[in-house]
């Protein structure tokens, strides 16, 4: 009789410990999200002033290899730049990030992050601000996919710092003054991308039970074609170029790989390729003007980069990139920001 009750005892004890930790597992499986702090009602002039109401700790970002202005704005969430190279995605499973969340233009490099443990989502996004299709994809990204979340766009300043700023309200369940002092205080956000911090202050995110229902199957890549994907590349070409002005042109010990007759070899055909598609043709007068002048002061710079040797060709290698950066800062203040 003791016997039986025994046994009878230790089977209830186990069915016991596995429903507790059934119970356990559920609830580690199961995130109670907060819902996102309302909009703001009222702005201190712009977006941008208002990203000062709260004071932040002065913080460096970190530079790490393949890596540039990091930030780890929760546990669960870090922005930064595009990684670079093998060792970047070392040191982002070094930190133990599950999920890298792309709002750059640029396709990323998907098999690699696979190569360590992590999975990539791409909703790209534009400098102007986000459209509602893809707050809904950045916000079911934070919901539904698995984190830490590295965050990113090009250099790390506007974009990505944007769609992080959607995880740290969807997620993290911070105040939108707080996102907003994120963005311009710590990672770097300029404030002619009012768009952006708009977009963080005053609109309304969707609910959890939104983002449910909306179908997504988070891509690793989102491809563009077009004026979009060419100025994909005239980016890269053009930060390229940016680094080899200040050194003369020739390579620096930061850049060993990088070619000024290369790079703007690409950047003039990325720009005559597209002022050559058919839908530019029904672009505004002065954009098709700026994009016109662009083509002419590119080529200039590929003649007298090609000229001679990097370095011999100083003086009109910079006025031709001074003259090509004015009408690229013209054109974005209308029509990028």
């Amino acid at each position: 009789m003791h016997q039986a009750l025994r046994h009878l005892l230790a089977a209830s004890l186990a069915i016991l410990v596995a429903s507790a930790l059934a119970a356990c597992s559920a609830v580690e499986n199961e995130r109670v999200l907060p819902e996102p702090a309302a909009p703001l009602a009222a702005l201190d002039g712009s977006a941008y002033q208002t990203a000062s109401h709260v004071a932040l700790p002065q913080t460096a970002p970190q530079e790490l290899s393949g890596l540039h202005n990091v930030f780890h704005l929760s546990d669960r969430i870090v922005s930064g730049s595009e990684p670079h190279g093998e060792a970047a995605f070392e040191e982002l499973a070094a930190m133990g990030v599950k999920t890298i969340l792309s709002v750059d233009g640029k396709v990323p490099d998907a098999e690699l992050a696979r190569k360590h443990g992590m999975t990539y989502v791409h909703v790209p996004t534009q400098y102007k601000g986000m459209s509602d299709d893809e707050v809904l994809k950045i916000a079911k990204t934070f919901r539904e996919k698995s984190g830490p979340f590295y965050v990113h766009c090009f250099h790390g300043k506007h974009r990505g710092p944007a769609a992080a700023a959607i995880g740290r309200l969807v997620l993290d369940g911070i105040s939108r003054e707080q996102a907003l002092a994120e963005m311009r205080q710590w990672c770097g956000t300029a404030a002619s991308y009012e768009g952006l911090y708009r977009e963080i202050a005053q609109e309304q995110l969707p609910t959890e039970a939104e983002t449910r229902a909306f179908r997504f199957d988070f891509p690793a890549a989102h491809p563009f074609d077009g004026f979009r994907g060419g100025m994909v590349e005239v980016s890269r070409a053009d930060d390229n170029l940016k680094v080899l002005s200040k050194s003369k042109w020739l390579p620096n010990a930061d850049h060993p790989d990088l070619d000024a007759r290369h790079e703007a070899s690409k950047l003039a055909s990325a720009l005559e390729r597209c002022e050559a598609l058919e839908e530019v043709r029904t672009e505004p007068d002065d954009f098709r003007e700026w994009l016109r002048e662009s083509v002419v002061q590119s080529a200039a710079l590929r003649d007298a980069l090609a000229g001679g040797q990097p370095g011999s060709a100083t003086g009109a290698a910079d006025a031709a990139y001074q003259a090509l950066s004015a009408s690229c800062t013209a054109c974005h203040a209308k029509y990028r920001n």
